[in-house]
């Protein structure tokens, strides 16, 4: 065995079980169960490193770690892992933002900003690039792409290089006929942001979105420096799975310059899916703006895609909100609706998709279905299918009261449906078909006037 095996497995023996971070209370016996999700990750799965942090529905926080990062430094919750198409989500949020301010129009064209030597279409606008219904092909998905990266790691990709030199000017489909997942999207978007604000990205990035929602240890990949200890690479860019964590970063992060370079903490990215899902950041047209899904991503996405976001809708009932990534490090990075719930899982090695998330989201959901349950109203409620098309079903543990009332409240506060009295069973049904497309919020108030209140989203699929 060489030399580099033997010091992989001592370090894991001795970096794997390290203390848990929490920040208010968190019930201990799944903190174990947690901790243990990461600690088998490292032992068994192949992970080198990977770094997690759990918001409950309560605000309690707690952050989990496990393995090592670049230089077989051990993980911390301040080890920055590279975020991926996380930036993609923090891009259209942005793009919103400038939306309500009048800097730009979301339905305008791409060309109304930016001057490019490219052949897309000038029908395209900035709310299809952020929902990946341009056409434009992606760049990351073409033969020999990681060839790119690896023919000189300190070279810095700029946006224009990318989009002039290496996106296709042939189209996959006209734009706004389609969906299709492209980086290339939201590398227009970046770079028109910086074109319309005369600011760098990161500078608006920054100022708008991360100052103020805390986070302190996140940055625009290749093009920010940090001091903050590397997460490493260990990444599959056409030759098998390799250790890149000791090369420099530039290549690869500027490589996905707006679309996949984001550089941060499950705890940075927690703060930031919770506040825009969680609705305590955006209002709730911006919000709207972001959850209108395209009906044609539910093939290839199977929950649907909106602006820079996506329903990962893979456990039954449950619905979560956010993103995912999957370029030199891999995160995952989610809202439930459902449950309450906010969870990020970051690692440092190509390994599979959601195979951390899945485990961790089933865990925690159990705990709040068999442990929380009783301490609250709000928990004995679940609205279902969410996102929802057509019939919504309200749930109640118990029977529902016979003089209780359901009411839905739409974004703008108005009430567009209530029923009371004339309940039967534990389940309502309500046809929603007819309803606009956005968020919701429905209201379930007992006989002792206790209030109940979940967010839901109606879409056109």
């Amino acid at each position: 065995m060489s030399s580099f095996m033997n010091n992989r497995i001592l370090n894991t023996i001795i970096l794997v079980f390290i203390s848990t971070t929490f920040q208010g209370q968190i019930d201990p016996n799944l903190s174990d169960q947690l901790q243990q999700i990461l600690n088998q990750r490292v032992l068994w799965n192949g992970d080198h490193g990977v770094s997690a942090t759990v918001i409950m529905p309560d605000g309690s926080v707690w952050n989990g770690y496990a393995g090592v990062g670049a230089d077989d430094v051990q993980v911390t919750d301040s080890m920055v892992f590279h975020g991926a198409s996380t930036m993609k989500m923090n891009i259209a949020v942005l793009m919103v933002l400038l939306d309500e301010e009048g800097i730009i129009d979301l339905d305008e064209s791409w060309d109304t900003y930016v001057d490019l030597d490219v052949e897309f279409s000038q029908e395209i606008t900035i709310r299809q690039l952020i929902g990946n219904r341009s056409g434009i092909a992606d760049y990351l998905e073409i033969s020999g792409s990681g060839d790119y990266v690896t023919n000189d790691f300190n070279h810095q990709f700029t946006p224009q290089e990318i989009l002039e030199d290496v996106v296709s000017d042939v189209a996959d489909f006209e734009p706004g006929t389609d969906f299709w997942y492209s980086t290339s999207n939201f590398v227009l978007a970046a770079y028109i942001v910086s074109q319309v604000t005369g600011n760098a990205v990161e500078q608006e990035l920054r100022t708008r979105i991360w100052e103020p929602l805390g986070m302190t240890h996140t940055y625009f990949g290749g093009f920010e420096d940090y001091l903050e200890p590397r997460s490493g690479v260990w990444w599959n860019f056409g030759s098998g799975v390799n250790d890149y964590s000791l090369v420099s970063e530039t290549s690869m992060l500027s490589y996905g310059s707006g679309g996949a370079n984001m550089i941060s903490t499950p705890s940075d990215l927690a703060k930031f899916v919770r506040a825009v899902v969680g609705g305590t950041f955006l209002s709730e047209n911006a919000f709207n703006q972001l959850v209108q899904f395209s009906p044609d991503s539910y093939d290839d996405w199977s929950a649907g895609y909106g602006l820079g976001l996506h329903n990962a809708y893979a456990w039954g009932e449950n619905s979560v909100l956010g993103h995912d990534g999957y370029f030199t490090n891999m995160t995952d990075m989610f809202h439930s609706l459902d449950n309450g719930f906010t969870l990020v899982t970051m690692t440092n090695t190509q390994t599979g998709w959601f195979a951390i998330f899945n485990d961790m989201y089933e865990e925690i959901s159990t705990f709040i279905e068999l442990n929380v349950a009783d301490s609250g109203m709000e928990y004995q409620m679940k609205v279902f299918p969410n996102p929802c098309s057509e019939i919504l079903y309200v749930m109640s543990k118990n029977p529902i009261e016979s003089n209780a009332t359901i009411s839905i409240i739409d974004s703008n506060g108005k009430q567009v449906f209530v029923k009371n009295n004339s309940f039967a069973g534990s389940m309502v049904s309500i046809d929603v078909g007819d309803f606009q497309s956005g968020s919701y919020t429905l209201i379930y108030t007992n006989e002792n006037g206790d209030l109940a209140s979940q967010r839901w989203l109606k879409t056109g699929e």
